[in-house]
């Protein structure tokens, strides 16, 4: 097969082009996501303050009689820290992450602080998006057992508990670690 120069030149611009407009995607995608991306102008719990927070989850939730885990995500749902507390159920550790993920990641928009609260918002739109959600499908899970840690009105950290019997259970011992920590976060108002 013969090639001329003309047919070459051709498929060599076809190529820049095609690698250009690639490159140009990327780019769009990227900048798509950067600005959906949230930031919380106070940042985010810190590592001293989340640990003494976990730790009075757990005891709390211990002196009720609950084995339990917690989670504590920051403001992008990564895992600030986790704990498993002792003779807590298996699952508790994946349910603690998804509960703190789901409050932190649609409790701001929804004006929720709790699990409860966004399950009640939500179920008055939608009554089977829990369950949709809930599946297995996303990190989501609708259950009480979180809520969010606020400090001047923002979301810096959410608090996830799972392994009590009643889900509702885990919430306030999340709550009260949530309440352990708020007078130490600096600035921070009552809201």
């Amino acid at each position: 097969m013969k090639i001329d120069h003309d047919s070459a030149t051709r498929c060599g611009l076809l190529y820049k082009m095609v690698a250009g407009l690639t490159l140009f995607g990327a780019g769009v995608v990227l900048s798509i996501s950067a600005s959906g991306q949230t930031s919380s102008p106070t940042g985010a719990l810190p590592l001293s303050l989340a640990m003494d927070a976990a730790t009075e989850t757990i005891r709390v939730c211990e002196a009720r009689g609950f084995k339990v885990a917690v989670a504590i995500v920051d403001p992008d749902g990564v895992i600030k820290i986790q704990a498993r507390g002792d003779g807590s159920p298996i699952h508790s550790q994946g349910f603690s992450f998804r509960k703190a993920y789901t409050i932190m990641s649609m409790g701001p928009m929804i004006g929720a602080d709790t699990n409860s609260a966004l399950i009640k918002m939500i179920t008055g739109f939608s009554p089977s998006l829990p369950a949709t959600a809930s599946s297995g499908t996303s990190s989501l899970l609708f259950l009480p057992g979180s809520v969010l840690v606020k400090q001047n009105g923002q979301a810096i950290a959410a608090i996830g508990v799972s392994g009590a019997p009643k889900s509702i259970d885990d919430e306030a011992c999340a709550q009260a670690g949530a309440d352990k920590i708020k007078s130490r976060l600096a600035g921070n108002n009552p809201d």
